[in-house]
């Protein structure tokens, strides 16, 4: 049985309500000969505990925490995350015990950026000539998934202009764009740092 579990999607107002779909998971897990679940966006899960977190974060982790220690070398259950932001990630849960091993993946080099621009290109209704060796020169340290947005803003300038394909113009556009709510997100948070994902 594998379990996808958006982190921010079992996220919940009310109290109590996370923690018990979280318990739910794991309990389930436990039933089956053979399980895996991954969570997508652990840092909204299990964020790092401070003064000033609020207590229903900090009863979060506390259980997520507490169904990790439950496990031991004879369950069939294994639980891999990824995040965007480790160094956001509560301490405890990157002890020994909990996620065993981690897996760094670089930003993609200069190339690759070209490359993910090319094939992301290929879904897409796009005229003429577009230059992706330029842009994969003018996004040093974006991500796969902050390129490919480039792609979903471009579209939406060509659809503001009745277009129905993507220009040159909407493909600058759809960077610059892109690049402002990059800088906006890093300006209000802490410098990204490459994905990891890590696994028990």
């Amino acid at each position: 049985m594998f379990y996808k579990i958006s982190g921010p999607e079992i996220i919940s107002k009310y109290v109590g309500e996370s923690e018990d779909v979280i318990r739910s998971i794991f309990e389930d897990a436990r039933s089956q000969p053979r399980a895996i679940i991954f969570f997508d966006e652990i840092d909204s899960v299990a964020p790092q505990r401070g003064d000033e977190s609020h207590e229903s974060s900090r009863r979060l982790v506390g259980q997520f925490l507490t169904l990790m220690d439950g496990f031991d070398k004879s369950d069939n259950v294994i639980v891999i995350a990824t995040t965007n932001r480790p160094q956001d990630i509560d301490v405890a849960l990157r002890r020994p015990g909990r996620f065993d091993w981690e897996i760094h993946f670089p930003n993609p080099s200069r190339d690759d950026r070209e490359a993910i621009l090319v094939t992301s290109a290929r879904k897409l209704a796009t005229s003429g000539d577009l230059p992706h060796g330029a842009m994969a020169d003018r996004t040093s340290g974006w991500s796969p998934a902050e390129l490919t947005a480039i792609w979903s803003d471009a579209a939406l300038f060509a659809v503001k202009d009745n277009r129905k394909a993507i220009t040159t113009e909407d493909y600058l556009a759809g960077f610059e764009q892109a690049a402002k709510r990059r800088n906006l997100i890093a300006s209000s948070r802490p410098a990204t740092t490459p994905k990891a994902d890590t696994a028990t």
